[in-house]
Order: structure tokens, then sequence, then C-alpha cells
């Protein structure tokens, strides 16, 4: 087996497109809030260097979002189902999110 180690410029490029889709299925939730803190997350990711203490920040920033006030943490539970539904999508698309930020963090 062959392991791929990515770097933190692909993680956080990465995490900015998984921000981006899990935006558009959370404005479906009127989870407006979340959204905006995302949203302003992954500007902060764009515009500061990789590693910086702006970045960092942003990382923790939307870790937050899904530990506290907000606790999108809850659309990050699998689902038992035999069809694909928004909340599968949901599922996925949010854990996505949590383990690209969780994985800059470290």
């Amino acid at each position: 087996m062959t392991v791929i180690k990515r770097n933190r410029q692909d993680s956080a490029s990465d995490l900015v497109a998984a921000i981006e889709k899990l935006n558009v299925l959370l404005r479906d939730q009127g989870e407006d809030e979340a959204v905006e803190q995302l949203k302003k997350a992954a500007q902060d990711l764009r515009k500061n260097p990789v590693g910086s203490p702006g970045q960092m920040a942003a990382v923790n920033s939307i870790i937050d979002v899904f530990e506290g006030e907000q606790e999108l943490m809850a659309y990050t539970m699998q689902r038992n189902s035999t069809e694909w539904t928004e909340a599968e999508e949901l599922s996925q698309a949010s854990s996505r999110v949590l383990s690209l930020a969780r994985r800059m963090r470290t």
C-alpha cells in the first residue's frame, strides 16, 4: 500500500472547495450563521500564507463551527439508508470539511 502525504497548500485548497460545497447544502438547512462563518474562514484560508497564524485561526474557526455554538457535528453522523438522500450528502460533505480542518491543525 502506498501512502501519499499531502502538503498543507493542497489541503487548504481542498478545504476551501469542500467548504463551498458544504455551504450550498447548509443554506438549504437554514444554517446561515454557520455558512457566514465558514465563508469567512475560506476567505482567510485563501489570503493567508500556509501555516501562518491567520490561516491557523481560520482552521480553528472551522472546527469551532462544528464543535461550538452552531453544532454542525450533528451533520457528520453517518446515516443508514438504502438510498442517497440530502442527509447522506450533508454527512459526507461536513465530514470532509471537518477531517481536512483537523488534518491542517496538526
